[in-house]
């Protein structure tokens, strides 16, 4: 598999050996590690890939999400951290570790 994030064959992450599902999250294409072609995805080996699990990254959302379902509400301040610790790399001065 040439993706680096796992995925179940339904493009839900998954965080672990028991395929904890992280909840919300989705990956496809070239992100994720589920393929119709194994580890042999060359050129338009990846559209394939893409389209059938483009498709299923769409079906699995409309089985999660109904409709006039609610917001997920998110903490106030959340991804900050995130975006500070990037910000002090990206401006970062030095010589390289």
């Amino acid at each position: 598999n040439m993706g680096g994030i796992p995925t179940n064959w339904k493009t839900q992450v998954v965080k672990d050996e028991k395929s904890t599902i992280v909840p919300g999250l989705l990956a496809a294409g070239e992100s994720g590690c589920a393929s119709v072609h194994g580890a042999n995805r060359l050129g338009a080996n990846s559209l394939l890939d893409l389209v059938v699990f483009g498709r299923q990254a769409a079906d699995t959302t409309a089985e999660l999400v109904k409709p006039n379902s609610p917001p997920v509400q998110l903490p106030a301040k959340a991804g900050e951290a995130t975006i500070a610790r990037m910000d002090k790399i990206r401006n970062s001065k030095g010589p390289l570790p």
